[in-house]
């Protein structure tokens, strides 16, 4: 029980910083709806199982070769390049949610973007290693699978919870807001999805040829 309230507590407060899957989130909140932006966000919250599983017990079942390893990385950050670029080249306001759930009923596409922001990000594993091994250092339970599942599952939930407490707060807010205010969001959005992608294209190049 321990390892599993300290995971959600971790997994909460972990993604309460911007990043690249806050912005994303809450900017397809305003541009589709609530459905397809906690999609995004559960499929980081699997990465954040995933990888706290695979960081915590040494099983190779998720790994990937080096290669395919920086082919995700980058995919991920053109990927990102390229969102970020017609979003702050995009002149037309957000349409009516209503009309867009006819143009996007599948939520499937957008959890399996969740999953390619967290995969395509190089730091996101060099971050968890420390995470986890400071959280090791506390021994506050017995190092068991049990307990890494209890404490990976729980990482998961506690992420997922922040997402859901950010898009409800979004959306109640939401009609207060001019539609001025989305099309520069969406704008803004842009510009640090195209700067996390900068990044993240750095630290590949780093990995890659330094």
């Amino acid at each position: 029980m321990i390892a599993l309230l300290l995971g959600i507590t971790i997994g909460f407060v972990m993604c309460i910083p911007v990043g690249p899957i806050n912005v994303w989130v809450v900017n397809t909140l305003l541009k589709h709806n609530f459905r397809s932006a906690f999609s995004i966000a559960l499929g980081g919250s699997l990465m954040d199982f995933s990888y706290f599983m695979v960081i915590l017990t040494g099983l190779s079942l998720f790994t990937f070769s080096h290669k395919t390893s920086i082919i995700l990385k980058v995919v991920g950050v053109l990927f990102l390049f390229i969102f970020g670029v017609k979003e702050i080249l995009n002149k037309k306001q957000i349409e009516d949610h209503a009309e867009d759930d006819k143009k996007h009923p599948n939520v499937t596409g957008f959890f399996l973007l969740g999953v390619l922001i967290y995969t395509s990000n190089p730091t996101l594993i060099a971050t968890m290693t420390g995470l986890a091994a400071v959280i090791k250092s506390w021994k506050a339970f017995d190092f068991n699978y049990i307990n890494y599942f209890l404490l990976s599952f729980g990482v998961a939930v506690g992420s997922a919870s922040w997402f859901y407490f950010l898009l409800k707060m979004v959306q109640k807010y939401e009609d207060r807001l001019p539609k001025k205010f989305f099309l520069n969001f969406g704008r803004v959005s842009g510009v640090l999805i195209l700067i996390f992608s900068l990044i993240m294209a750095f630290n590949v190049y780093k990995e890659v040829y330094l």
